[in-house]
């Protein structure tokens, strides 16, 4: 959920009437919080509020064009490097075989992408999986490709890691041949289909902050169920989970918690 997808043609309507319903409509959807972001994305949707339906539904074509246009798509190649450094020293005893790796909130993909080359690098064996609300941004993250910048695409992959990418033009691109390529789905954080099954890693970073509060413990609570005993969850630097679940932080590694 957490680059904006929206269409070239969408303009800004202040006035409309209606953006204390939508967000409304949103909340319930997918959890988003209100915030002056949240509304200056509806302005510049604003066209697309004429074709939302009542009530509102995931599959409704007129609310999915609007999460498309608002969901916050802002990520990176290796965002947060030491994180996921951190992570890559503990996939050797994570559980499961293929070590199964969730990104919750995948965005435009380049976290699922980090973690299959992360998994490459350390010979596991691993099946990358990630969800998101925004078709256009699950559509880039199918491809793979991105943009080489300015600025440049690769500013935050430690040098280790660079040779697993290769610049094609004006797209930087994984080396898809030595890669297990990551599986990409739509989905709602708040009710993610039963069949992805569980994991030996959940990487939710930077996604809980646009959400309420009861959205961030229902997320955060359902992701902790389909974590496999000892397993990682990697939350971002102002998330933490909410008391009574069955976690321990990893000690010197921050953001990262172990399923007991």
């Amino acid at each position: 959920m957490p680059t904006t997808c929206r269409s070239r043609n969408q303009e800004a309507s202040p006035g409309a009437p209606i953006f204390g319903a939508v967000e409304a409509g949103l909340g319930e959807l997918a959890g988003l919080a209100p915030s002056e972001v949240l509304r200056r994305r509806l302005e510049r949707a604003a066209l697309l509020l004429a074709a939302i339906e009542s009530p509102p539904g995931l599959a409704s074509p007129g609310w999915a064009a609007l999460l498309d246009a608002v969901t916050v798509q802002e990520t990176r190649l290796f965002r947060a490097a030491p994180q996921l450094l951190a992570l890559s020293a503990l996939l050797p005893e994570l559980p499961g075989r293929p070590l199964r790796l969730l990104s919750a909130g995948c965005a435009s993909g380049e976290e699922a992408w980090s973690l299959a080359i992360l998994a490459a690098k350390s010979r596991t064996r691993a099946e990358v999986l990630g969800l998101d609300l925004c078709r256009p941004a699950l559509a880039t993250a199918e491809a793979g490709r991105y943009p080489a910048g300015p600025p440049d695409a690769l500013r935050e992959v430690p040098d280790a890691f660079r040779p697993w990418f290769i610049r094609d033009g004006g797209w930087v691109v994984p080396r898809f041949e030595d890669l297990s390529r990551p599986r990409f789905l739509r989905a709602n954080l708040l009710a993610p289909p039963e069949e992805i099954g569980r994991f030996g890693a959940i990487l939710c970073r930077n996604v809980l902050i646009y959400l309420l509060p009861a959205a961030r413990d229902a997320v955060l609570r359902g992701l902790v169920a389909r974590l496999l005993p000892g397993g990682a969850l990697l939350l971002g630097p102002t998330d933490s989970p909410p008391a009574g679940l069955p976690l321990r932080p990893e000690p010197g590694a921050h953001g990262i918690w172990r399923r007991s």
